[in-house]
C-alpha cells in the first residue's frame, strides 16, 4: 500500500524499467494540475491545455521535476500564449528539447534513487569487465569440451564454437554502459502499482522513446512527423516533411528505365531469333514484364515528389531544430550541420532543411556557437526555397525569438 503514493513521473520510470520516456511530462503535467500546482483547460477539441500560476507565500514549494515541467511551460509559452498543450510539452523542438530532458531524466532517476526503487548505472569499465570475464569463461569451456569430449559431441561443440564467434560481430552494438535497473523493491512496486491502479495504461510507453541513444527520436530527421507550433498565437499541429531527398520518383530514373528496358528487349529477341532451338515467348517479354514492374512502383514515388512544391517564398516561424554529424575520411574531418523546421503556415506544414553546417578536424572537439545560435526555436524568417530538393535559396530573420533561454 505504500506504493500508492508515488509521484506519476516516478510510476512512468518505474514502468519504463528504470528509464524515464516522454510520456512522463504529460502524467507530470496532469498530476500538476490535479493538486492544483497548474492551471488545466479542455478545449473544444478535447485537447488540455495547461497554465502556470502564480505562487502565493504559502504555496507549498516544487519538486525539482515539477520545477523543470513549469520552466518547460514557461519556454513554450515565449511566442505570445500563456496556455500549452500537454502534448506540446514533450519532444518537438530537437535540441533545446534534448537539453531540458536530460535533465529532466535526472532528477526523476535521482527521486527513485532516493526511495530505493532503482539502483545507479554501473560504470562502462565495470561492464565492460563482467563481460570479459562471461566471455572468457563460456569460450573457455567450449575449447576445454572441444578437447576432451568424444568426436560426436566434439563436432557438435565446435559448431557452437563457431557460432558464437560468429556472435560476437554483434557485440559492437551493444552498449557498454549499463543503465539504471530496477531494485527489488522496484520491482515490486511496479507489481502493487499494476494491481491497485486501473489507470496504468496512462503511463504506457509511446511507441518512440528518447532514449540514452540520443535524441534521434524526437527529431523530424529521417521521417515525416507532427510537431506543436504556435506560431500566429494559436497552438496548431504541423506535418514536417523529411531533411533528406526524395530517392525514388526522379525523372531521369524513368530515362535510365526506359533506355534500360529497350536494350533488354532488343537484345532478348535477337538472342532467341538466333538461338538453336529458339527460346520461347517467355524470353522475349522477361524485360518488358520488369519494367512494367518497375514502372508500377516507379509512378506512386513520382506523384509523391510531385505533390512537393519545386519552389516556394514564404514568412514563418522555426519549430523545431536540430544538428548531426558525418565524418569524412579523405579528408580527415567532422561536419556538424545545423539544421531546422520551418512552418509554412500558408500549407501548415513544416519543411526541413539544413541551414548550416561546420567542419572540423576529426576527433576534435571545436563547436562554432554563432552557427548553432544563428536560428532558435521561435524565430520569425522569411524563406525562399525550392522543398522538394531541400534547398534553402535565401533566408534571413525577421524577428528573433528571446536568447535568454
Amino acid at each position: 500500500m505504500k506504493y500508492r503514493m508515488l509521484t506519476a513521473d516516478v510510476v512512468n520510470l518505474l514502468l519504463g524499467g528504470g528509464e524515464a520516456t516522454p510520456k512522463g511530462i504529460e502524467t507530470t503535467a496532469l498530476e500538476m494540475v490535479r493538486t492544483g500546482r497548474l492551471q488545466g483547460e479542455q478545449k473544444a477539441d478535447g485537447t488540455l491545455t495547461v497554465r502556470t500560476i502564480p505562487s502565493t507565500a504559502d504555496s507549498a514549494p516544487l519538486r525539482p521535476v515539477e520545477a523543470l515541467v513549469v520552466e518547460r511551460i514557461r519556454r513554450r509559452s515565449r511566442s505570445g500564449v500563456d496556455r500549452v498543450p500537454i502534448g506540446a510539452l514533450g519532444p518537438g523542438d530537437g535540441d533545446e528539447f534534448w537539453v531540458w530532458w536530460r535533465d529532466f531524466q535526472k532528477r526523476v532517476r535521482d527521486e527513485a534513487t532516493a526511495l530505493g526503487l532503482i539502483r545507479p548505472a554501473r560504470n562502462k569499465y565495470v561492464t565492460l569487465t563482467y563481460r570479459g570475464a562471461a566471455l572468457a569463461a563460456w569460450f573457455g569451456a567450449l575449447w576445454a569440451g572441444v578437447s576432451w569430449s568424444p568426436v560426436g559431441i566434439r563436432i557438435l561443440l565446435q559448431a557452437v564454437l563457431v557460432l558464437s564467434l560468429l556472435g560476437l560481430v554483434r557485440l559492437s552494438d551493444v552498449p557498454l554502459g549499463s543503465e539504471p535497473r530496477l531494485t527489488a523493491e522496484g520491482r515490486q512496486a511496479v507489481r502493487e502499482w499494476r494491481r491497485t491502479h486501473d489507470r496504468d495504461g496512462e503511463h504506457r510507453l509511446p511507441k518512440r522513446q528518447v532514449g540514452a541513444a540520443g535524441p534521434e527520436s524526437a527529431l523530424p530527421v529521417r521521417e515525416s512527423r507532427q510537431i506543436w507550433s504556435s506560431y500566429g498565437r494559436t497552438w496548431h499541429v504541423v506535418d514536417a516533411g523529411p531533411l533528406d531527398p526524395p530517392r525514388w520518383g526522379h525523372l531521369w530514373q524513368f530515362v535510365v528505365l526506359a533506355v534500360t528496358v529497350c536494350v533488354g528487349s532488343v537484345a532478348m529477341l535477337v538472342v532467341s531469333l538466333t538461338a538453336r532451338p529458339p527460346y520461347g515467348w517467355e524470353w522475349d517479354t522477361a524485360p518488358v514484364l520488369t519494367g512494367v514492374l518497375l514502372w508500377s512502383l516507379w509512378l506512386p514515388a513520382r506523384r509523391h515528389v510531385l505533390a512537393v512544391p519545386d519552389e516556394s517564398s514564404f514568412r514563418g516561424a522555426v519549430i523545431s531544430r536540430w544538428d548531426y554529424d558525418t565524418h569524412h575520411d579523405d579528408p580527415h574531418t567532422d561536419i556538424t550541420h545545423y539544421c531546422c523546421s520551418i512552418e509554412d503556415p500558408a500549407t501548415r506544414k513544416a519543411w526541413s532543411f539544413e541551414v548550416d553546417r561546420w567542419s572540423r578536424p576529426m576527433f576534435s572537439h571545436e563547436a562554432n556557437p554563432q552557427l548553432k545560435d544563428r536560428f532558435r526555436v521561435g524565430d520569425i524568417v522569411d524563406v525562399q526555397c525550392s522543398p522538394r530538393q531541400r534547398k534553402i535559396r535565401r533566408i534571413s530573420v525577421v524577428e528573433a525569438a528571446s536568447r535568454a533561454d
